[in-house]
């Protein structure tokens, strides 16, 4: 999948960055207006950190390369950062360390407007905040589940309209429509065409096919997110599997 959360019964973890502190999880706090229409313009990413126990140690998945792609929804955006990407990497490090989970984790960078400004209204000059969580997450690597998938009624958004390659929160509008209409008619989840009528992704997921011994997938073009698990696994194919 391209990283998204799965629900969990597992307590909160004790910290939270925010604004460039670590935070007691209960002591951060906004505004109820501050997450409303604000929201419709955040962008955030999914990030898997994975639990080493031999050696007791998380190792997170291509920080870097979604760091890159949070910079790039935030440009789609319009929002001004006032964080450098080297912040936020020692702000993961420091919530990893204070929370001290001794598991897999997902990690989650959100970007969002500040000042309780309506999203619609919000323009680039307008205060950026950010705050990371990094919470339980069983990873489900090495488990063999298959999936029962439908062509969903939805079509994807495209990108002169909603642009699908940011990880935007409004993007996954599309994508909950998708996926409720899915397991409403018996499937787990759902495949969604293009205005063109061609295959674009899963719900919550990018799609490869092997045909004849060849592995394919949707090209940019077709209305995706920018999966940093396809780009993964291109990579895979062709440097390592040849």
């Amino acid at each position: 999948t391209n990283g998204s959360i799965q629900r969990t019964s597992k307590p909160t973890p004790k910290y939270i960055w925010h604004r460039g502190n670590i935070l007691p999880w209960d002591d951060a706090k906004v505004h109820v207006t501050d997450m409303s229409w604000t929201s419709i313009s955040a962008v955030f990413e999914g990030i898997r950190g994975y639990w080493n126990k031999t050696r007791n140690e998380h190792y997170i998945f291509r920080l870097d390369a979604h760091l890159k792609r949070l910079n790039q929804s935030m440009k789609l955006m319009r929002m001004n950062c006032s964080y450098s990407n080297e912040e936020i990497i020692q702000g993961i490090l420091k919530l990893l360390k204070a929370n001290e989970i001794q598991g897999d984790l997902y990690i989650t960078p959100f970007a969002y407007f500040s000042g309780s400004i309506p999203g619609y209204k919000v323009a680039f000059e307008e205060p950026v905040e950010i705050y990371i969580t990094a919470v339980s997450n069983d990873s489900n690597l090495e488990s063999n589940l298959g999936s029962h998938c439908c062509v969903s009624s939805w079509v994807r958004i495209s990108d002169n309209s909603m642009p699908p390659r940011a990880k935007s929160i409004s993007n996954y509008q599309n994508s909950r429509l998708v996926s409720t209409e899915a397991k409403l008619n018996g499937y787990d989840s759902g495949i969604i065409l293009n205005s063109q009528g061609k295959v674009s992704e899963g719900a919550y997921a990018c799609i490869f096919i092997i045909r004849d011994g060849i592995a394919i997938t949707p090209p940019v073009t077709a209305g995706i997110l920018e999966s940093i698990t396809r780009d993964t696994i291109i990579h895979i194919l062709k440097e390592d599997l040849d």
